[in-house]
């Protein structure tokens, strides 16, 4: 429910601070000013305790050195002075004229007489100030340099170590791992679970992004399916650009579908208009290398034979030499070391490919047993704490609660009793 309020704030019963009796007795006693204002934020502490909700204009609206904002909220009747503290996160940018909708109590500032109200938070209050906010952070953003060009790093051609920072549920993941998986399947994916909405997505997000930078990923896809403006907002604040821009790895920004545009993907360094687009340009399809190798072959093949043809026809010109008609021993033994040569040179593409085709399949077959899930198809089961991997040397305590994740299921537990393991140690270690 949305609380509007006045600026003809009138102490009615039981909010009078005196009665007949007490006009009397003040007679004898005379108030301070700090009294009286310690009075009347007694009144509003006892009378309006309870979290209001309320709808306004922004006006007057400044952030402050130390971080804390101040402005009012105005409607067509009346306006009050508010106040939101350093330490409360915004997923937006407030704007002088944004209609918005903050919670928070009433309070008394002593110093400047004026009562206030203390916000505990601020949301735009529709679709059309949420966009208002988009264009302005995109200003800001833009005036940094945020968005320039010669700011946005290249994208690497064959990545070994692919990063992706998204839902762990959802259509986004199965797709990026599922194109991922056709198109280059010798590459190595790390997923870090984030939310993808709500007040904490933005830091979990940025969070990700900077955890990924000590590690050995060459790209990282950062996204999300698609949803309302409501539910893409986490793209559009400024600590998620913030951390995208600043990373040293590149990124590929696919939020939503392809009418879909954030903020995230302005600053990336490339963006997708899906997840499954987002796969398809962070990798090359690996039939299109074996095409390029192909090529290549009957390139070098074509190169090997006009070399042949023309020592050949060489050979045979200074064989018809009198003064060489002398040695046909000598010619025959270099015609047969050039058809040894001949033939070695002809099979060297193929030896080459083979080679490399085994390493391929090897270096697929351990990145493969490498993959965090792939336990899950042995029949194991991951089990994770606090939405974290439990490794074999952390503990258990009782009352944990636990989630066990399978191939086909997962399932949630409470540790009822914990005891050392009797099992032999190579036991435990298979």
């Amino acid at each position: 429910m949305v609380f509007m309020i006045s600026k003809h704030f009138v102490l009615t019963p039981p909010l009078l601070l005196y009665s007949e009796s007490m006009l009397a007795a003040s007679n004898r006693e005379i108030l301070s000013v700090s009294a009286a204002a310690d009075a009347v934020q007694t009144a509003l502490s006892q009378h309006l305790s309870n979290t209001l909700v309320i709808q306004g204009e922004l006006s007057n609206y400044v952030q402050h050195s130390s971080g804390h904002r101040y402005f009012s909220l105005k409607d067509s009747k009346a306006q009050l002075k508010a106040v939101m503290w350093s330490n409360i996160r915004l997923s937006f940018t407030p704007t002088n004229g944004m209609n918005v909708i903050v919670e928070g109590t009433i309070k008394m500032y002593s110093r400047q007489g004026t009562v206030q109200i203390d916000c505990r938070s601020m949301q735009p209050a529709g679709i059309g100030d949420m966009q208002f906010a988009f264009e302005a952070l995109k200003r800001e953003l833009y005036e940094r340099g945020w968005l320039d060009a010669r700011h946005k790093k290249p994208l690497p051609r064959y990545p070994k170590v692919i990063g992706v920072v998204t839902s762990p549920t959802g259509a986004a993941v199965r797709d990026i791992l599922t194109t991922l998986e056709r198109r280059m399947p010798a590459a190595a994916v790390i997923i870090r679970p984030t939310l993808v909405q709500g007040d904490n997505a933005p830091e979990d997000i940025a969070q990700a992004i900077r955890e990924f930078q000590s590690t050995q990923c060459d790209v990282l896809i950062v996204g999300r399916g698609g949803g309302s403006i409501e539910d893409l907002w986490a793209f559009n604040t400024e600590i998620v650009a913030e951390a995208i821009f600043h990373s040293c790895i590149p990124i590929i920004s696919a939020v939503g579908h392809e009418i879909n545009r954030t903020i995230a993907d302005l600053v990336a360094d490339s963006s997708a208009p899906t997840p499954t687009a987002a796969a398809e340009l962070a990798v090359q399809d690996c039939r299109e290398i074996h095409q390029h190798l192909l090529n290549k072959q009957a390139l070098l093949n074509s190169i090997i034979h006009k070399r042949i043809n023309t020592a050949q026809q060489r050979f045979s010109f200074l064989a018809e030499r009198s003064a060489l008609t002398k040695f046909p021993h000598t010619i025959q033994q270099l015609q047969q070391q050039l058809d040894e040569l001949h033939t070695r040179l002809h099979s060297a593409p193929a030896r080459f490919l083979a080679l490399h085709r085994e390493r391929l399949e090897r270096l697929h077959q351990h990145l493969t047993s490498l993959h965090p899930l792939a336990p899950l198809d042995r029949g194991f089961v991951l089990i994770k704490r606090d939405n974290r991997l439990l490794s074999a040397a952390d503990t258990l305590q009782e009352g944990n609660i636990l989630t066990l994740v399978r191939k086909c299921d997962t399932a949630t537990v409470c540790v009822q009793h914990t005891s050392p393991t009797s099992l032999p140690a190579e036991q435990i270690g298979m």
